[in-house]
Parts: structure tokens; sequence; C-alpha cells
């Protein structure tokens, strides 16, 4: 079982060690996810980077709503963390082989049996404490009865005393005895209360036996099995080997933008859906529907005029505004001096004429 460190931990490796604090990214397949639930909120509240999430239920695999954890981060989210220090990756070893038919069948069946087991004992516990409250009552009725009985019997004893002593002509000692009477009965109904308000105290301190759960503890870092690795990589700098990005023109462009856009405190999304590379939030897409959908040039790429009407049109139909975010990077001019990198972005909005 290879050592994975846990979020806040740093991992044993020949690479630098992150700086403290630094928030682990488990690259997984070239794709850096988190497992920690503390973790995304801190990324989601703290960096405006949202991920998507793209835990499933065990059982239920081809959901698509309602995911849950590991989350999953593009590359420009996971190269923004890097280079700003706020994170760094730990390259996992790769996966072992799927599994086979066999194992999968008996892998199912165990969880079937498992769920099973957990129904049965769900089932008894209920059975059971169905059986101490029906015994409680009953034992509480029978309790009552008796009392009732107790009650009826010196009632009954009180008059025929009553009716001795006034045909004797008693009159001094009846009075005498019913006082006494009076006394001994209320002495017992004192009892009888406290017996029940005893009773119920009983009652209510007794505490039914919890029926079991049906939740499966979430690891906090993924659980990879690899006896040939005894150590992980972490990586602090990219583009890196195991994290080619960026990488390309188009790559650096794309970072570059959607730092800038990060730094206005804009959140990013992805936009193919709404046929441009980013959806473009005002704030947390909790709250708010995005008011952009993003176009990128690169170095004064060319331009056709029905590109821009499609472009207008389509925000427009979404209902959000096209953004062209144009990039230039450094190179060098007629004097071979630098030019600095430099990032412009254009409103184009679809509008009505006469």
């Amino acid at each position: 079982m290879v050592e994975i460190p846990k979020n806040g931990e740093s991992s044993r490796s020949n690479s630098p060690s992150p700086k403290e604090g630094s928030i682990p990214l488990y690259l997984v397949n070239g794709v850096a996810t988190v497992w920690d639930a503390q973790v995304a909120a801190t990324l989601h509240c703290i960096h405006n980077v949202s991920g998507l999430r793209a835990g499933t239920l065990p059982g239920v695999s081809q959901q698509n709503g309602f995911l849950g954890l590991p989350l999953t981060l593009m590359k420009e989210e996971t190269a923004y963390l890097v280079q700003e220090g706020i994170a760094h990756l730990v390259y996992l070893p790769t996966f072992p082989s799927l599994p086979t038919a066999d194992e999968i069948s008996s892998h199912t069946a165990k969880r079937i049996e498992r769920m099973k087991k957990l129904e049965n004992e769900a089932r008894q516990a209920e059975e059971s404490k169905k059986e101490i409250s029906a015994q409680l009552f009953e034992k509480g009725g029978e309790k009552a009865r008796l009392k009732r009985e107790a009650r009826a019997k010196a009632k009954a004893e009180k008059e025929a005393k009553a009716r001795e002593n006034q045909v004797e002509g008693e009159g001094g000692d009846s009075l005498f005895e019913k006082d006494q009477n009076t006394i001994i009965e209320d002495s017992t109904i004192s009892l009888e209360s406290k017996t029940i308000l005893k009773d119920k105290n009983l009652n209510e301190n007794i505490t039914p036996t919890p029926s079991p759960g049906y939740f499966l503890p979430i690891p906090s870092h993924p659980l990879i099995i690899n006896s040939n690795n005894n150590f992980l990589e972490i990586i602090n700098k990219l583009p890196n080997s195991k994290f080619q990005f960026p990488k390309t023109k188009k790559d650096k462009a794309l970072l570059k933008i959607f730092t800038e856009l990060l730094k206005k405190n804009y959140r990013i999304g992805l936009g193919p859906r709404f046929g441009g590379e980013y959806l473009i939030y005002p704030g947390d897409y909790l709250r708010y529907h995005a008011h952009f959908t993003s176009q990128i040039l690169i170095n004064d790429q060319n331009l056709k005029p029905i590109e821009l009407v499609a472009w207008g049109r389509l925000g427009t139909g979404t209902k959000k505004s096209s953004l062209i975010c144009c990039y230039n990077d450094n190179q060098s001019n007629e004097n071979n001096q630098e030019e600095e990198e430099e990032i412009e972005f254009y409103s184009l909005e679809w509008a009505n004429f006469g």
C-alpha cells in the first residue's frame, strides 16, 4: 500500500518539498483531483476555483445529477493553483489493471450480502424496539388495573364502616374514623401518583436500540495499491512530463487569460455547451448565471466577419454577451525589442436596428 499524503501533509519524494499550507492535488491519469470536502470548500470560497464534481454512488455509476467527491479540476485551474503557490501536484502511480468479470461478480455478491445483513439488523432492531414498548405498555396497564381495584376496595370498606358506625350511633367515633380513612385514602393516592411518575421517568430513560446506518466513509485521499512504489513524486513547477500544460502557445494563452479573469474576480467554467471556450460568471456560480461566453484569439489571428456575426448571435441566443479575449505573447519587433504580453477583452453584443 503506497502512503498517500493527506491534505496539509507533504509526501516523501526526491522533489523539492512544497511550502507549508500548500494544498495537495492528486494527479490521477493526468487529471488533478480533490478528495477532501474542506479543501474543496477552501478552493471554492477563497480561491474562486470550483472544479467539477465527479463522484457517483457505487450502485448508480451512470447517474449525472447530485454528484459528489472527488472534485476534478480543469487544466487551467490546476496550472493556476500551482503557479500561484496555492497547491502542488502529487503524482500517483498507475492504477492496477481493470478487474475481471469474476472479480466484479464476487464484489457485487459481497456488496448485496452486506446490504441484506444491514437490512436484517435494522429489522431486528425495530422489532426489538416494538417488543420493549409493548412490554412497558402492558406493565403499566396491569399496575393501573391493580391500583383501580385497590381504590375501589378501600372505598367499599370505608362505606361499610360508615354504615356500621351510623347504625351503632357512635357519632364521635364515626367522625374520627371518617377523618382517619380520608387521611389513609389521600396517602394511598399520593403513593400511587409517585409510582406512576416513577414508571413514566423509567420509560423515558430507556434508550431504544439505534438502527444501523447505510453510510460509507469517504477517504480524504485516493487509496492506491502498488508495491513497486515506495514514494510519490511532488510537482511544484509546470509544465512537467507528468502534466504537460501549458506547453503550446494556445495553452499559454488559455492560462494567461484564465489567470487575468480570476484576478478581475470573475469565476470561470467550461463553455463548450454554449459554443465558447469558457463561461464567465460575475461571482459564485451558485448565485449567478454566466454573463459572458468567451472566444480566444492569439497573436493577431485572422477573424472572418461571419464569425463575429455567429458569436454575437450565439451569445444573444443564450442570453449572454460574447467576450473576445485577445492574447499577444512576447515577440521581437523590427528593432529587436521584446514586447510585453498583452491581453485585451472585447464584449460583443447583438444589437437591433430600426
